[in-house]
Order: structure tokens, then C-alpha cells, then sequence
């Protein structure tokens, strides 16, 4: 059987370890620098030269996350009046028929009862004269102000937050507008993105804008609920009355602010 001084392998024999070691280090280095100029390829396909990005005019986002934030909150608002006018109005109704039937003369059934109170739109008409009329007024709670309450502060509080929201959405609004027509003028911006995000702007102010109005109309209905309660008989209405007058203006105030450009 042959013997062998040196390393012998499947491809060919090596007549010493030191030259088997150079090998394979030339091997691994030969492997790396592939590796190495594959991955600069592969970056050099991927990134956008500095040169060629800056070539490129900005185009605007379609809408803020503060114009996303505002709409939300006003949305927010809007069910918050809406419950408002409900505690004021159809809850206050409902509870005046019902006290004025227990307080009826005997005979009839109790729907019945509710329905004349209602139609007739006075809790005391079914006592059939005046002084059971201003009797029952006084002792009648024609609005539950226990549930006015929390619905009007969270109202309130909404209100602030979305008045607030608007200041800021003007200031970021009209920030942009100033740097887009510097961009135009520059040449860095066309034109037709300029007005299509002029466009967003305009409609983003022009739904916040709804919302507050219906906000404004919903708190006028509450404020006539509770002057209407008040004119019946039921007493401890004056601050109610003056906070949901004080909604109105507030939103009235906040509206003003948006101006359609």
C-alpha cells in the first residue's frame, strides 16, 4: 500500500500542512469578498441616491393626524350634545306624563293617561282646572337634572377640547399653506398638488365647521327644554339654563375660528 507524506484529499494531494492551511484561507477570503460585493449590490439596487431623492418635489399628506384627531373629537361632540338634548327634552317628557298621571283623578287606564299628558303638552291638564294645574307643576320634576348634569359637563369638557383642537389645526393649517406656496413659488411643488391639498384643508374646516353648528343647534334645544321646564313650574333651572347658554356661545365662538379659506 502507498504511503504519502502530505494531505491528501479529493481533489488533488497537499505535500504539506502549511500549504493545505494557505488554501483554505485563500478559499474563505475568496468567499468573503464575494459575499461582501453581493451585499453592496444588493444596497446599491435598494437606496435611492442622495442626488436623485432630492429631485423630487414633496408631495403633502392627505390629511394630518391632527385633522384625523380634531375629526374624531368632534364627532365625539356631536353625540355628546345629542344625548344632551335627549336628557332635556324626551326623558323630561316622559317623566312629567308619568307624575301627572299618578296624581290624576282615578279612571281610565294608565297608557291612556300618559297620552292625554303628552298630546296635551301640560303635566297639570289632566287635573281639569287651574289651581290642580299650578299644584301639579310645583310638585313635578319636568326635567331630571340629575341626569342633565353629568351629560352637560361632559359636554362641556368636550367642547373645550375640540375648541382648543381647532386653535391648533388653524396654526398647523395655515403653517403649511405658507411653506406649500413657498414650495410653488420655488418651482420645488406644482401647482395641482397645491390646491389638492388646499382642497383637503378647505373640506377638513368645512365639516369641522357642521359639527360645530349642529353642536350650537343642540345646545339652543336643551336651553328651550329648560326655560320651557322653568315656565312650567320647575324651580332650580337658572344655572342649567345659563351653562347651556354659555355651550352655545362657546360653539358659536369655536366655529367662528374656521375659516374656509
Amino acid at each position: 500500500m502507498p504511503q504519502f507524506t502530505g494531505i491528501e484529499l479529493t481533489n488533488g494531494v497537499y505535500p504539506s500542512l502549511s500549504v493545505f492551511w494557505r488554501h483554505i484561507v485563500f478559499r474563505l477570503k475568496t468567499t468573503l469578498a464575494s459575499v461582501l460585493v453581493l451585499a453592496v449590490a444588493g444596497c446599491a439596487q435598494t437606496k435611492t441616491p442622495f442626488a436623485s431623492s432630492m429631485s423630487h418635489q414633496a408631495v403633502p399628506a392627505a390629511q394630518s393626524q391632527q385633522e384625523l384627531v380634531l375629526a374624531e373629537q368632534a364627532d365625539a361632540l356631536n353625540k355628546m350634545s345629542t344625548d344632551l338634548v335627549r336628557k332635556t327634552t324626551l326623558n323630561g317628557a316622559a317623566i312629567g306624563a308619568l307624575a301627572g298621571c299618578g296624581l290624576a283623578v282615578v279612571g281610565g287606564s294608565k297608557n291612556q293617561c300618559i297620552q292625554a299628558a303628552l298630546v296635551g303638552g301640560a303635566v297639570g291638564a289632566v287635573t281639569g282646572h287651574a289651581k290642580g294645574k299650578a299644584r301639579v307643576a310645583k310638585r313635578v320634576e319636568i326635567v331630571e337634572l340629575s341626569r342633565v348634569l353629568p351629560s352637560l359637563r361632559t359636554t362641556t369638557n368636550q367642547l373645550g377640547v375640540v375648541a382648543s383642537g381647532v386653535d391648533t389645526l388653524i396654526a398647523e393649517q395655515d403653517a403649511e399653506i405658507f411653506a406649500l406656496k413657498q414650495q410653488v413659488e420655488a418651482g420645488q411643488l406644482s401647482q395641482e398638488t397645491y390646491e389638492t391639498r388646499l382642497s383637503d384643508i378647505r373640506l377638513v374646516r368645512s365639516e369641522l365647521a357642521q359639527a360645530l353648528s349642529l353642536s350650537v343647534s343642540q345646545a339652543k334645544q336643551a336651553n328651550l327644554a329648560l326655560q320651557n321646564a322653568q315656565d312650567q313650574g320647575q324651580t332650580g333651572v337658572e344655572w342649567y339654563i345659563s351653562a347651556t347658554e354659555k355651550l352655545e356661545q362657546d360653539s358659536v365662538s369655536a366655529r367662528a375660528k374656521l375659516s374656509l379659506l
